[in-house]
């Protein structure tokens, strides 16, 4: 049994692999803090064909260093590592689960899922299963739903500014960015190319954008965002 443990955060990481080690009493479990790792562990592996490393278990953080412009999974098969990828992440929002998940993930768990949950799931996904919590199942239904009128969404009307040009509800740092790039006039395959999102996942941010801030349509959500001087702060991390 080969396990490959990926997270930037030392003490979670610890913790991961411990808990990996009492299900899995004689595994050989590998630790990285980095996706820039991955190149040594392909060495260290002798005799492997094609230069290809194969796990029976992967547990990986999403937000990981060495996939920046990417995202883990693509970055991990890339570097011809291989195996059944199960995400366990701070980064618990029902979109970033989707995008997990469209990616090639088998699992989605948060950090913050009981240590008992987190040993039965890991194990199904390393006999060949799948596992998602019930409310993240939950959430991912209803943004399949929403996504079934996510056209005609982007010009829907939604919940305006109060009277002081506050939002309904504060925009999350990837919605920030979604709309920073909707002020450049950029589509949503160029933001998802930029952001290293789905189209559909570009989609879904916009829709609640809109409703946040009240719009109409893309050009009137960048109107009341500059009327509510949302977007100085983002312009600079947008392309030119």
């Amino acid at each position: 049994m080969r396990i490959l443990v990926a997270d930037d955060h030392p003490l979670f990481r610890d913790a991961l692999e411990l808990s990996v080690r009492q299900a899995w009493p004689d595994a050989e479990v590998g630790c990285i803090g980095s996706l820039m790792e991955l190149p040594a562990l392909r060495e260290e592996a002798d005799g492997s064909p094609a230069g290809i490393v194969r796990y029976d278990l992967i547990v990986l953080d999403w937000r990981m260093p060495g996939a920046e412009g990417s995202n883990p999974v693509s970055v991990l098969r890339q570097a011809g590592i291989h195996g059944p990828v199960a995400v366990v992440t701070g980064a618990e929002e029902p979109l970033t689960a989707l995008e997990a998940l469209r990616c090639g993930a088998e699992a989605f768990l948060p950090k913050t899922t009981p240590r008992r949950v987190l040993a039965q799931a890991l194990r199904l996904v390393a006999e060949g299963g799948s596992f998602v919590p019930k409310d993240v199942a939950l959430d991912l239904m209803h943004m399949t739903d929403l996504s079934l009128d996510i056209d005609e969404a982007e010009e829907c009307e939604g919940p305006a500014l109060d009277g002081e040009g506050a939002l309904s509800a504060p925009l999350t740092e990837r919605e920030q960015q979604v709309l920073s790039m909707l002020a450049t006039g950029a589509t949503n395959k160029e933001i998802g190319r930029h952001l290293s999102l789905q189209e559909v996942t570009v989609k879904l941010h916009t829709r609640r954008i809109l409703r946040k801030l009240g719009a109409r349509n893309r050009t009137d959500a960048v109107r009341r965002a500059q009327q509510a001087g949302l977007l100085f702060r983002n312009l600079d991390e947008a392309p030119s």
